[in-house]
């Protein structure tokens, strides 16, 4: 939720560009809601700041939702502008506290959707034992005679290297399915992951150090 200043500052220090990126996210993402003191005349219609912000909602498919005056002159400056979809309900405009009134909404929480789970092969590798595979591996072609691996091409080296490994692993490391629980937080997404991983590398690197440049992330994030 975002709230706002007058409107000759917000247009100062925000814009349209700010504001553009409010709403240009994927929607759905999260509910973005902004409200506050607009001082924009939304209740003229003949009103050129009232028209230009009208005209930018329209192009995001947004909604503004109070249509009562807030304000003690008569005219409705205190907005709250969410996308045509977001759950904006129970609004209402309360007593003036000052010469603006209160205004009170709530925001529905976006249920999550049911967690999903896919089977998905993996090694087992807590079942392998380096010392059998080096074993069997000294009895392969791979490494019994070099020699007869020299008039091999490239492609056929690949080939072979590829399938004595797969077998090895097959044998020793055996594919097992295992369920897969997709997360219920469709928000999380990879620039939120790749941040995380970020932010416990420097945690990790300043555990080791203790180095004070370290502490502050060290470029990391």
């Amino acid at each position: 939720m975002q709230t706002t200043p007058s409107y000759n500052e917000w247009l100062k220090s925000y814009g349209v560009q700010n504001f553009v990126q409010f709403f240009s996210g994927p929607p759905g993402r999260c509910a973005v809601v902004v409200c506050g003191d607009f001082n924009i005349h939304v209740d003229q219609s003949q009103d050129a700041h009232a028209e230009r912000l009208s005209q930018l909602l329209q192009s995001f498919d947004c909604h503004q939702h109070v249509n009562q005056p807030t304000h003690t002159a008569g005219h409705t400056l205190d907005l709250v502008i969410a996308r045509a979809d977001s759950p904006v309900c129970d609004l209402r405009v309360g007593d003036f506290i000052s010469d603006h009134a209160l205004v009170s909404f709530k925001v529905e929480g976006v249920k999550n959707p049911p967690a999903t789970v896919h089977p998905v092969q993996r090694r087992a590798w807590s079942r392998l034992s380096p010392d059998a595979f080096a074993v069997d591996l000294q009895s392969t072609v791979l490494c019994r005679d070099l020699n007869s691996l020299s008039d091999m091409s490239v492609d056929e080296l690949v080939s072979l290297y590829d399938s004595t490994f797969t077998g090895l692993l097959d044998k020793h490391c055996p594919l097992v399915t295992v369920s897969h629980l997709c997360p219920m937080t469709p928000w999380f997404d990879a620039e939120c992951h790749a941040t995380r991983r970020r932010v416990r590398a420097a945690e990790r690197r300043y555990k080791r150090t203790f180095v004070e440049v370290d502490k502050r992330g060290g470029g990391l994030v």
